[in-house]
């Protein structure tokens, strides 16, 4: 019955990999003892190494390979959080609350300048005051035009 498919390469592969013209040889030598193609003394007379070396390094190539094949978890990894990056988000958080109570006091300082009757402390006898002797506080449309007001002045900041 007659193969189908490719024709195997076998150790000719390597030809096609990025590394040096050594480090192949060293590679195509050890895929050739595990495949029983050649002896082991005679891949080590040809590399020029002892025994024990060609069988350490054989090893560590043999357990490289395998690590690379482990499972990894899928996705980017995981951001951990440093201790700078905490004391930065605590920072960021600080200056955000001092930048709104800024805006909050300069929202109070125009008002107090626009609008200066409601800055003002109301007699404790209405009876010295001419005409009505009821206070003057704001009424819901001037509350409700306010908070409008500092909607606006929120969304769009003023350098």
């Amino acid at each position: 019955m007659a193969r189908r498919g490719r024709k195997p390469t076998g150790t000719n592969l390597l030809e096609h990999l990025e590394g040096s013209q050594r480090a192949k040889t060293r590679l195509k030598a050890i895929l050739e003892t595990l495949s029983g193609e050649r002896s082991i003394p005679e891949v080590c007379a040809e590399l020029g190494i002892h025994e024990s070396m060609f069988h350490r390094v054989r090893g560590e190539v043999l357990q490289t390979a395998l690590s690379s094949l482990e499972p990894r978890p899928l996705g980017r990894p995981a951001n951990h959080p440093t201790a700078e990056d905490a004391g930065r988000a605590e920072l960021e958080a600080e200056n955000l609350r001092l930048q709104m109570q800024l805006k909050a006091t300069e929202v109070r300082r125009e008002l107090a300048e626009k609008l200066p009757r409601l800055g003002k402390a109301h007699d404790a006898d209405p009876a010295n005051k001419p005409g009505k002797k009821t206070t003057n506080r704001p009424t819901a449309r001037d509350w409700k035009r306010h908070r409008k007001r500092l909607e606006r002045k929120m969304d769009h900041p003023q350098p």
